[in-house]
């Protein structure tokens, strides 16, 4: 049932709960200590640009070492999902919607922004969604 509904980010979007354990499951098949070969790391593949922006927006000092640990990723993570990137879209004077979302934490906002959404993001939404739809059941 996505994740512990009494995790920081988990209680405040509780809408999202499901959205986040399916991003986890997607991203890394649930292994906190999954790495890509691009550098993002942990549960929710965190990457640099992503911890930069948390720790500016939180005065936090965070490491990419920290992304190791399944909270500390997993706040950065959804942080990212449910506040920045809507954020980002609106001040893109782009639509919030769960695609967007999904397509902005995939491939990036400058490339929503362009319209550019490549094969491998289009199937990533489809399997984010297709599991967020079977926890809902």
């Amino acid at each position: 049932m996505g994740l512990r509904l009494g995790h920081r980010y988990g209680t405040q979007y509780k809408t999202m709960a499901d959205l986040f354990g399916a991003v986890i499951a997607e991203e890394s098949a649930g292994n906190p200590l999954a790495a890509s070969i691009k550098g993002a790391r942990g549960l929710m593949q965190i990457t640099q640009p992503a911890l930069d922006d948390y720790n500016t927006y939180n005065r936090q000092k965070m490491t990419m070492d920290d992304m190791w640990d399944s909270q500390k990723n997993k706040t950065v993570g959804e942080w990212y999902l449910a506040d920045r990137i809507p954020k980002m879209l609106k001040a893109y004077k782009l639509p919030v919607t769960t695609e967007n979302i999904l397509w902005a934490y995939n491939a990036g906002i400058g490339n929503v922004a362009k319209g550019i959404k490549p094969k491998e993001t289009v199937a990533y939404i489809e399997k984010v969604m297709g599991r967020v739809k079977e926890k809902q059941k």
